[in-house]
């Protein structure tokens, strides 16, 4: 298996994986209680955990990217090349695809079924914008701080704090968007409201771009020092070296 074609593997794969969690606890909330907050917290804490395992296990292999949005920033950035990019995008698609036909199967539903469940207006696509550039920020400044060892914890803290805290419960993963398309689960989109959801995430994707570029600009000598190896980076900020 050629390295690109095991990265793009492991891309379908931790995508498949997190949209299986995302739906099927979509499910498992609205099976256990009629309870909408208790629902909403189960899709929660379903999510989050699962979020974290694969940005652990995997992300040493591909880069545990699972979401278009924040592969298009790493290629932005010039640490993806345009045929990873490609690859990881289609994986990703795919493996959204997969893990909710999954997830349709398991709680006994059609495996593909276009989602009629409709997210409409303004303030949803504002709530994606910024959870998509929340999404971004942190993960460029984690990489640019040298901290990405604690993406496995920060990214599925932001992303549960935006369940919470956006009107839109914080999709920011095209991906998501389109493989929820094909769900009549609470997690589901309609494809009209998932396309104008998908739009959002890319415009908060290049936001949070431009706000990363802002804030690691006046660095100086620091500027630009994540994309050096660690040795080099110790090499170039060490004085006694």
């Amino acid at each position: 298996m050629t390295h690109l074609l095991r990265k793009s593997f492991v891309e379908f794969l931790g995508t498949a994986i997190l949209l299986a969690a995302v739906v099927g606890s979509s499910f498992m909330g609205s099976f256990l209680t009629q309870d909408a907050l208790l629902g909403l917290f189960v899709n929660t804490f379903s999510t989050i955990l699962a979020l974290g395992c694969i940005i652990f296990v995997f992300g040493s292999i591909s880069g545990g990217y699972f979401n278009p949005a924040v592969t298009f920033a790493e290629f932005v950035v010039k640490r993806l090349e345009l045929s990873e990019l490609i690859a990881f995008i289609v994986a990703q698609l795919a493996g959204a695809v997969a893990g909710v036909a999954l997830a349709n199967y398991m709680f006994k539903q059609h495996a593909i079924t276009q989602s009629t469940i409709a997210h409409k207006g303004v303030n949803l696509y504002v709530s994606e914008i910024l959870a998509t550039a929340g999404l971004i920020i942190i993960l460029q400044l984690l990489i640019h701080q040298y901290n990405d060892h604690l993406a496995p914890i920060a990214i599925p803290a932001w992303i549960g704090a935006g369940y919470l805290f956006t009107a839109s419960t914080c999709f920011a993963n095209p991906a998501a968007v389109f493989g929820r398309m094909w769900t009549n689960a609470g997690a589901g989109i309609d494809m009209k409201s998932g396309l104008a959801f998908i739009g959002a995430e890319v415009l908060g994707a290049v936001i949070g771009i431009g706000v990363v570029a802002i804030l690691t600009s006046g660095d100086d000598d620091f500027d630009g020092l994540s994309y050096l190896t660690e040795d080099e980076y110790v090499e170039v900020t060490d004085p006694t070296i």
